[in-house]
């Protein structure tokens, strides 16, 4: 049980396993037909693999504890989002994607980068 605004390590492993999952999902995408509602992400072979190794760094921060491993997660996600908005409608897209994986990476690298944020607000609160 937890007192005041202390961060709970368990609530933020879960959440660092729901984010590794949602990118691990987001590669489903890739195999969705172009024209099909439902692929509201544009997903490359090159964005699987960004995908990949964010739920990869999350997953293995959630499992051992380690919140640099949210840290990696969290700066892989806003590189790639930045990369992608500069390139953008530009002849060299190296990520061949859209605006709306530009704003799911960025979602992921805010999402890690807070659950790093809190890993350390919950360090910093027990010692």
């Amino acid at each position: 049980m937890t007192t005041g605004t202390r961060t709970d390590t368990r609530q933020v492993r879960r959440a660092g396993y729901g984010l590794a999952a949602a990118a691990a999902a987001a590669t489903l995408f890739y195999f969705a037909p172009s024209g099909d509602a439902l692929r509201f992400v544009k997903v490359s072979l090159l964005v699987v693999a960004v995908l990949l190794v964010i739920a990869l760094a999350g997953l293995l921060g959630a499992r051992t504890g380690r919140s640099e491993l949210f840290a990696v997660a969290g700066a892989i996600g806003l590189i790639a989002s930045i990369l992608q908005l500069i390139q953008f409608g530009a002849s060299t897209n190296w990520l061949a994607s859209n605006g709306s994986t530009a704003a799911f990476l960025a979602e992921l690298g805010i999402g890690f980068s807070a659950l790093w944020y809190a890993a350390l607000d919950g360090r910093a609160s027990r010692s």
